[in-house]
């Protein structure tokens, strides 16, 4: 059997065995390369992943599914995100024509800024957006 790639668990990457040696040169050679078949290679490389999978590393080196975990975002990043958006909305339908900014618009960025500066340490989601 000739191996056309080889898969490194640490990168969870393939890598071409035609290019073994610029990688090898460059220093940049995975140490627990393991040689994979083409028809692996297809499968866990060029391949879309079954619902709710992603590619991962199974005991042996080897690719595998795995179950997807969800990426945490956390509630400061959530808050930033969430005021700047904020901000454009407000500016867009009140400051850029000079009309005040209803109330609920202040208390709703007020509450954000407090999450996003860490005064607010008690909140576990961020308040409703004013409709």
């Amino acid at each position: 059997m000739s191996t056309n790639y080889y898969f490194s668990a640490a990168n969870n990457a393939f890598y071409p065995v035609v290019l073994q040696a610029r990688y090898e040169a460059a220093g940049t050679w995975p140490t627990d390369a393991v040689a994979v078949t083409d028809a692996v290679f297809e499968t866990y490389g060029c391949s879309t992943p079954p619902a709710g999978q992603v590619r991962g590393a199974a005991s042996d080196g080897t690719p595998t599914w795995v179950t997807e975990t969800p990426r945490v975002i956390p509630l400061t990043t959530q808050a930033a995100s969430a005021l700047a958006q904020a901000q454009q909305t407000v500016w867009a339908e009140y400051g850029s024509l000079g009309q005040a900014v209803p109330a609920a618009w202040v208390t709703y960025q007020t509450a954000l800024r407090a999450i996003v500066s860490g005064t607010d340490t008690t909140s576990t989601t961020l308040p409703a957006a004013p409709s």
